[in-house]
């Protein structure tokens, strides 16, 4: 059996779905909570992800990959590509 993975990462949540690629069934799933707020560290998506993809089994067993996402903010990185600030999300004014 091939499996796939399907990742979405939305404003409320990180969710995790394997499913068997030749019949859709749905073998595993999970989901990691987002923080509630209006500016949010974004190093807390990584760890919702990492989560999610833990209690989903892992993704060793995973043939392909697809990540959808919805964030409505910008992340702000160094030259080393480390976060600097939290992140204003869609409904913190202040990014309008």
């Amino acid at each position: 059996m091939t499996l796939v993975a399907g990742i979405d990462s939305s404003t409320q949540s990180c969710k995790v779905v394997i499913r068997d690629a030749d019949t859709g069934v749905l073998i595993r799933s999970s989901r990691a909570s987002h923080p509630d707020g209006t500016e949010v560290d974004p190093e807390f998506w990584f760890d919702a992800l990492q989560e999610a993809i833990a209690q989903a089994g892992g993704l060793d067993d995973v043939a392909a990959i697809s990540v959808g996402g919805q964030q409505h903010g910008m992340v702000a990185l160094d030259a080393t590509g480390a976060v600097i600030r939290p992140a204003l999300l869609w409904n913190d004014n202040r990014s309008a």
